[in-house]
């Protein structure tokens, strides 16, 4: 069922529901209510009865003739019936064609009076004392325009509540016709969605803070997703790329040292020439594997991270000719043993310093080692490109390059490779950059 149907169908149960309870209220209302006004309207007609036919004899004629008016005006004498104190009609015209409730003159004369109704009639019993004696004046109305008030009411609460269901069925569907089109917009854009524009955001230009939430969760989720795509894609091309290096030499030396026949030498040569393409294929492996989180297991051990330093400043030097200078500020000699892995340390110092060497056209390079709140601190300085304040969230990301890197080749690894290590050794990574240069906190 769909969503404004059943809003429809949930509006008309919660109108019917209520409106049956005021209904019915304001139905018994009506009747307590009547009931109480016909009640003591009988109850005046009944004393004006006892007036009239037990103070006959104490009023003038002029008065017991106006009393006699009044009378006739208000009730017959059809409904009238006086008793005696042995319960026996000394007057009125009433024929009782019913038998009165047990022990009703008895309550009359304990109250001074009682009422009791019947499906045709009201009656009202009046305790009246006499210079003649002790009297029951009994008198009646009848139900008639009272029933017919009631029905009247019932026939108007039942079709205010038809029509009120036909009035809250329409406005609900024209409601939930409202409600539901930023939905029905949302499904026809989605549906446009293909594999060439999937990542395409959705718009809406009318719609209220709900179905905005929901379209904006959607794009964020699609837009994550765009970005696994790309990541995937970038991952899938660094694969082809450097794994084809080492398997192409490897394929190459095997070929042309199978052309003619070699000594002993010659193919101890080669064999080391295979060995380091393997390696260098098994360590391109572990790097991917780092990257795309298949392997989070390591073989840690103690080691002096000062000595790791030293190792990757001598191969940029050897390599890069770069400018490094390095200060040891530690008085604490045990901070700079670390419990991890030396090879992966090391490839993640080095990534950093050649991203130093690369952006700053190998200027100078300030590297400090220095000791706080008996932590140690390693700090990375370059003076080079720096990192726009844009991108400073995002460069830890795989195979993500700042804006201001098109001039320079990199795949944009080296960083989140470098991050990845750090947090498998527990070693917080900090990056402040502007255009004057970058400086990289490790915090061990």
């Amino acid at each position: 069922m769909k969503l404004k149907h059943r809003l429809s169908l949930y509006s008309i149960a919660i109108f019917s529901v209520l409106t049956m309870l005021i209904s019915v209220i304001i139905y018994f209302a009506y009747y307590v209510q009547r009931e109480h006004m016909e009640e003591h309207a009988l109850e005046n007609k009944t004393l004006l009865a006892a007036i009239y036919y037990l103070e006959q004899d104490e009023l003038s004629s002029l008065e017991h003739a106006q009393i006699q008016n009044q009378l006739q005006k208000t009730i017959s004498r059809k409904n009238i019936a006086v008793f005696d104190s042995l319960t026996k009609q000394v007057d009125g015209d009433m024929a009782l064609d019913l038998e009165l409730p047990k022990g009703f003159f008895g309550q009359v004369q304990k109250n001074g009076k009682a009422h009791f109704n019947t499906d045709a009639f009201f009656y009202n019993g009046l305790y009246y004392q006499d210079n003649q004696g002790d009297f029951v004046v009994l008198a009646r109305e009848s139900k008639f325009e009272f029933n017919e008030q009631l029905q009247t009411l019932s026939h108007i609460l039942i079709l205010a509540f038809l029509a009120g269901l036909l009035v809250i069925y329409f406005f609900s569907r024209f409601l939930g016709y409202i409600a539901y089109q930023p939905i029905i917009k949302v499904i026809d854009q989605i549906k446009e969605r293909d594999s060439q524009n999937f990542d395409v955001p959705i718009q809406l230009t009318k719609s209220y803070s709900e179905i905005q939430d929901l379209v904006n969760t959607y794009n964020h989720f699609v837009d994550r997703i765009a970005q696994t795509f790309a990541v995937q894609k970038n991952f899938i091309d660094y694969v082809s790329h450097e794994l084809r290096t080492p398997i192409t030499a490897l394929m190459g030396t095997l070929e042309v040292t199978k052309q003619r026949a070699r000594s002993a030498a010659e193919y101890e040569q080669v064999i080391l020439q295979l060995q380091q393409y393997t390696n260098d294929l098994q360590d391109n492996l572990e790097q991917m594997m780092l990257l795309s989180g298949a392997k989070t297991s390591f073989e840690f051990q103690k080691l002096r991270m000062d000595e790791i330093v030293w190792q990757v400043i001598e191969q940029a030097v050897l390599y890069h000719h770069s400018k490094i200078d390095v200060k040891i500020e530690v008085q604490n000699p045990d901070l700079l043993t670390w419990e991890g892995n030396d090879r992966l340390l090391a490839l993640a110092l080095n990534n950093l310093i050649e991203n130093a060497i690369k952006y700053s056209n190998n200027n100078l390079i300030n590297i400090r080692l220095w000791e706080e709140e008996n932590r140690l601190l390693l700090e990375i300085k370059d003076q080079g490109i720096g990192i726009p304040t844009a991108d400073l969230e995002q460069v830890r990301q795989n195979f993500y390059r700042a804006s201001n890197t098109k001039a320079f080749s990199g795949k944009g690894i080296g960083l989140s490779m470098a991050n990845i290590i750090f947090k498998y050794h527990g070693i917080n990574l900090e990056i402040e950059s502007d255009s004057s240069g970058t400086r990289i906190i490790l915090r061990f």
